[in-house]
This record gives C-alpha cells, structure tokens and sequence, in this order.
C-alpha cells in the first residue's frame, strides 16, 4: 500500500479504527470507508451455512440466493461482477481461500471500472475484519444461520478447521451436512512442509453421544500426529485412546491419508472406511485402492497403508457413508455412481473444488428431501503438481 494507491485512505481508515472497533458496527464502518474509494455505500452479505443463499449483515434482510443472481454468481465463481448498469458491484469475501461472502458496492459516479481494482485490497481487509472480529460475538454466527443450531453441532463446529484451504500446488474443501444437527462426522487437514494430512471421521450413533466420540478422535488424531507419528502409530494411538475412553462397543470409522506435495504420493490407512474416489482428465479412475482394517476403537490393530501415486491436475474425494447412502421416498440410494457422476461434470465444467462440493451436498440433500437420516461428510483434494495454482486468483 503506497501513497499513490487510490484504495490506501480506505485501508488505512478502517485499519484505525478496528482495534476498538465492536463487532456490530463493522458494516458502518465498512460503509463510509468505501466512500473514500468513490463508492456511494458498500454492504456486507455473508453465506449461509447451508451455502444456499446471501445473507445481510447490519441492514435490511432481503436474501439473495446463490443460483439465479449475479451477487450468488460472484460468491460461486470468485469474480467480480458487475449489475447490467453498471450501478453495483459483487465483490467475494475471501479469507485466504475460504468464501465467506460478497460485498454489494455502490458504484455511484466513480464507475463500475475505476473501482473495480481498488475492490480487491478493500475487500481482502473486510474478509479478515469478519473473521477476526467474528470471534468476540454471536451476531455474524446468528445471521448464518436459516435453522436453529443444536448442541451437538454448535460443540463440532467449533472443533473444525476452515472448509478450504489452498496453496500454490493443492486445494483442499470440506463440507459437513446437516450443517445444523451434524452428530459424529468429522474432518481434519494440515499442511506441514511438502506433506498435507487429510483425515475423514465417522463415529457410531448420532446425536451428542456421537459428536463426542468423534471429537475424542479428533483430538488424539491431532495429539499424535503433532507427536510425529506415522500413518499406523496414529491409527494405534487414537485406537488406544477410544478404546480407554468408551470400551469397545464404540467405535470410530476413519481414512487417514498423507500426500507428499513434491511428487504426488499418496499414503492411505483406512479404519473399515470408505475408500475415497479418483478423478483424472474429466473420467472417473473409481476407488482408490485400500486395505481396509478395523474401525478405531476395537484395539488390537494391524494396518496396511497403501500407496498410490497422483497426477497433477487429480481430483481425490474422501466421503462418509451418509453422502453414498442417503435414500429418496422409494429408497434409492444416492450411491457412488451418482457420486462419480458429479464430480466428472463438476471435472468437466472445470468447477474450482469448493464449488464442486457445494453443488455435490446440495444435490445429496436434494436427494433426500433435504433432510438425511445419516451425517454426510466430503472433502476433496485437488494436487496440482508444481505446474499452477488450482484456484482463481
């Protein structure tokens, strides 16, 4: 940011005035910094936890809906778009990679095109104020939210890491429905050097019995792997820690996988897991391959890990049982051919992977009525190689 940056009197301003800034008047603040950009307003809206719809923050409380409006075409495609007049512009919240929203600029006399690079820096700054500032309130949690939230979900969403995470060789995107009621799946990643840990969850039963059970995993998985444990000592440490905890009529279902980002090995030890999916050049490569042992929890085990080597540019799904078995009123399973079938279109559409996922948890709900008689859990990895970046920039 320099002196002849036309954005920097806006960054500047509202970089003044967040350290006693309170959460709620963030919009206002927003708002009158836009006008030192030549704006005529700038309004928050951020997404629904069901990623269905655009929500107000600080004013008014019209919804816009993420298909059928530029502003959900702006938050689906990471581009900024303008209004067919030219009197607003849709600009993506982003925290890192991670989509939170867009913010609707009033253009006024300055112009959709003057303003539009001047956006970007502003917008960034705002994404890390509704992050930062999110933590001191329940204000921007509660505007998410078009369902009331229950226990057992409120404690698992905490737990959770953000939905996506990329860097110059990967993309990582997670999604977990029902969003509000979500009971014993769980999932966990880390980047750690050239090696990114993955790992999906599936505790027994439902409810809070379930989500404690799988927070308890997903803590020791992250207390070993912390420690330096390979893929078979942390599958024995969670195991150990389960079993201690519950006995042995718990039980965790879990896909532990490690992937060198220099040359694309992937390492996998499934807990009687489903084995994850492959996508390479737009056609489906089926399961990867893996030697499924027992669920953690059930003590005396004998892993294999199995190594499968990627190509740039793969598309890797990881998934619990609820998204391959939620049924329609006659019964008919989603099943891993509608599954594979997505995702290749999603391929061919050169989707990015967080809108991939977003359509694939709507289409398994829409399935279902929009209600799942089991948690489903996906998290897909794209490996790029060293070749390019996998996300818009």
């Amino acid at each position: 940011m320099t002196q002849h940056d036309p954005a920097a009197p806006a960054l500047a301003r509202l970089l003044r005035q967040s350290h006693l800034m309170r959460p709620e008047a963030l919009p206002r603040h927003v708002d009158e910094a836009a006008l030192l950009l030549g704006a005529q307003g700038c309004r928050i809206h951020l997404v629904s936890r069901d990623q269905r719809a655009l929500l107000p923050l600080g004013h008014g409380d019209e919804v816009l809906g993420l298909d059928g409006t530029i502003a959900g075409r702006a938050y689906r495609t990471t581009e900024v778009l303008a209004s067919s007049d030219g009197a607003r512009l849709w600009v993506p919240l982003l925290d890192g990679t991670e989509r939170l929203g867009v913010l609707e600029v009033l253009t006024g006399d300055a112009g959709a095109d003057a303003l539009h690079d001047r956006l970007l820096p502003f917008a960034s700054l705002v994404a890390e104020f509704v992050v930062s500032k999110g933590q001191y309130t329940d204000t921007f949690e509660r505007v998410r939210r078009a369902l009331p939230m229950g226990v057992a979900a409120e404690m698992l969403w905490r737990q959770l890491p953000p939905l996506t995470f990329a860097a110059d060789r990967f993309v990582v995107a997670a999604q977990l429905e029902p969003w509000h009621a979500v009971g014993g799946d769980a999932f966990d990643y880390s980047i750690d050097g050239d090696v990114l840990r993955l790992a999906v969850f599936d505790a027994m039963g439902h409810g809070l019995g379930a989500t404690l059970l799988a927070s308890v995993a997903l803590a020791a998985y992250r207390n070993a792997r912390r420690s330096g444990k390979d893929l078979t000592a942390t599958a024995k440490a969670v195991d150990a820690v389960l079993g201690g905890q519950f006995g042995p009529e718990s039980f965790v279902t879990a896909l532990l996988a490690e992937l060198d980002l220099r040359d694309g090995t992937l390492r996998t030890l499934s807990a009687a897991h489903p084995a994850p999916l492959l996508v390479r050049d737009g056609r489906s490569q089926g399961e990867i391959v893996t030697e499924p042992g027992f669920p953690l929890g059930f003590g005396e085990r004998d892993d294999t890990v199995v190594a499968t080597s990627l190509q740039p540019g793969d598309r890797l799904l990881m998934f619990s049982d609820g998204v391959v078995e939620a049924r329609d009123e006659a019964g008919v399973f989603f099943g891993t051919d509608r599954l594979v079938d997505l995702l290749v279109r999603a391929e061919s559409h050169r989707q990015p992977p967080p809108e991939t996922l977003r359509r694939l948890i709507v289409a398994v709900l829409d399935h279902q009525q929009g209600t799942l008689q089991d948690d489903a859990t996906v998290l897909l990895l794209e490996w790029a190689g060293d070749s390019r970046a996998v996300l818009p920039q």
